[in-house]
């Protein structure tokens, strides 16, 4: 698997940081001893043993779902660096708003025509995986959608009946 691809997959939490991963037929090593997947942060649960290392994203799952409250401290395994959940996310938000800011360029300023950048590979391989996940639930939906259907004209048949009665 591909490490954009692995990227998103540790980002939506897919990823634990016992896990093992093998990148381009390298040895297989603990998640977050791969340098892509940017699994740097700690999280010291106020009850509880401490979680990670882990990424960003991650952190933004475990507040979403309820998992962590926002007041948990959260320590980057090099610089040390430390916020509660909610300070850490909204820093990661604003340095995200400054990186944006910084690659921008006004058009009346623009010397050249500015062509559109690519999108994240991240992104797009996480695109990739739920537009593949929503293709299974679909093919499941329509073959129970089809089993169902069956049943009910075998439950019709069984009594007599070709269809609705008006």
């Amino acid at each position: 698997m591909d490490l954009d691809h692995l990227k998103a997959l540790a980002n939506q939490s897919l990823i634990a940081p016992d896990d093992l991963i093998q990148t381009d037929e390298a040895a297989w090593a603990k998640a977050p001893e791969v340098p892509g997947l940017e699994m740097h942060w700690w999280v010291e649960p106020l009850d509880g043993p401490r979680y990670g290392p882990t990424t960003a994203g991650t952190i933004a799952e475990f507040l979403q779902s309820g998992q962590l409250g926002g007041s948990e401290l959260v320590s980057h395994l090099r610089t040390k660096e430390t916020y509660t959940v909610t300070e850490f996310l909204e820093e990661i938000r604003r340095r995200r708003t400054s990186r944006l800011k910084s690659r921008t360029i006004k058009l009346e300023d623009a010397t050249e025509p500015v062509e559109a950048t690519e999108a994240s590979p991240a992104f797009d391989a996480a695109l990739r995986l739920r537009i593949k996940q929503l293709e299974t639930d679909l093919a499941q939906a329509r073959q129970l959608l089809d089993q169902q259907s069956h049943e009910l004209a075998r439950l019709r048949a069984s009594f007599g009946q070709s269809g609705p009665s008006a």
